[in-house]
């Protein structure tokens, strides 16, 4: 295929991923993530995009690291302080299992099995991975405008959600499908549903007696200067990660 046409592909499947998060960001877990996954399936089936499959403990260990660092400085800041447990915990950790499971498959299907692959195709790792995140960020949007955020904290959770989307990238590009999905899986039921630092329900409460910018307030540690410090680091970890410590034998080739 002539890459115009492919990458006016990936920018149309781009688009019906938007309308679908726009127009039923309410229904997320119900019907926009089922439908993403069914489609960028049918996507991938119907331009050949070549997905790795390999991989899941590098991305589970490389999300939980750095959410761990992110959750200790907020401790001992003092900027947060754990609550009670709730009685009924291991409903909220099951229902967090359900959710977090379509959240990652739907949004590493989509953008990174996808947009990127199809991006990485034509244009090569870099551009793929800078375009995929600044749509992957974008996306986030109407989650922001649910929360009601505001400018400041949008403008950090915006730059942390870009800065993932490279993470995830690397992670896809050198690690494979899974090594996202388990690192997307990990950070976001860490966040929202072992801790309940964000606009879900989690198994352990959490009080917020620090400021916004620290703690990232309704919207979670996305939106803490924090975290978009410790992800900014987490890139430079990846790549050094997989191309000086661990020499990548099966990524994907550039084109």
């Amino acid at each position: 295929m002539r890459r115009g046409l492919k990458l006016l592909a990936v920018f149309l499947f781009y688009l019906l991923n938007a309308w679908l998060v726009v127009s039923f960001s309410s229904l997320a877990g119900i019907l926009t993530y089922p439908l993403i996954i069914i489609l960028s399936v049918f996507f991938i089936a119907v331009f050949e995009l070549q997905v790795p499959w390999k991989g899941f403990a590098e991305g589970a260990i490389f999300a939980a690291v750095p959410m761990g660092l992110v959750l200790a400085v907020l401790l001992l800041s003092g900027a947060i302080t754990p609550g009670p447990i709730r009685e009924d915990f291991s409903y909220y950790l099951l229902l967090g299992v359900f959710v977090q499971l379509l959240v990652s498959f739907g949004e590493e299907l989509g953008f990174r099995a996808a947009i990127f692959q199809g991006l990485f195709d034509e244009l090569g790792l870099w551009p793929a991975a800078l375009l995929s995140a600044a749509g992957f960020a974008a996306l986030h949007l109407p989650s922001m405008g649910i929360v009601g955020l505001g400018r400041q904290s949008d403008l950090i959770a915006l730059g942390t959600i870009f800065l993932a989307g490279i993470v995830l990238a690397l992670l896809y590009r050198y690690g494979g499908l899974l090594n996202a999905i388990a690192f997307h899986f990990v950070w976001n039921f860490i966040e929202y549903n072992l801790f309940e630092l964000g606009p879900l329900e989690g198994a352990i409460l959490v009080s917020k007696p620090g400021p916004d910018i620290i703690t990232g307030g309704a919207f979670g540690p996305e939106a803490s200067v924090v975290t978009l410090a410790v992800t900014a680091l987490l890139i430079v970890a990846v790549w050094l990660y997989y191309n000086k410590v661990r020499k990548p034998a099966n990524s994907l080739s550039a084109p």
